[in-house]
């Protein structure tokens, strides 16, 4: 079926088409070069209960693709702590 007249995929080009923007828009702290991106994640969030890492997202690295400018940006889904549902200690 065409995008044009499938709504789930006009949905997604819809969104891809914004996170393009957004990352064009989005200009290196050093050189202003625009594309600064997430170009790495790391896991490691802290369980709430045991305080072991989880699988979750602990930061993000953005990195400028001209100058290798890199900077971690910290919880960036806004959480400190995971519940331990999602911890492989507490529940395994």
């Amino acid at each position: 079926m065409r995008a044009m007249y499938n709504l789930n995929r006009m949905k997604v080009i819809e969104e891809a088409t914004q996170k393009l923007a957004n990352k064009i828009n989005t200009k290196c702290p050093r050189c202003n070069t625009p594309g600064f991106g997430i170009t790495d994640a790391k896991k490691g969030l802290p369980c709430e209960s045991c305080h072991l890492p989880t699988r979750s997202i602990l930061s993000y690295i953005y990195t400028c693709l001209r100058c290798n400018f890199n900077k971690e940006y910290m919880y960036p889904n806004g959480k400190v702590k995971e519940a331990p549902m999602y911890c492989d200690e507490c529940n395994p």
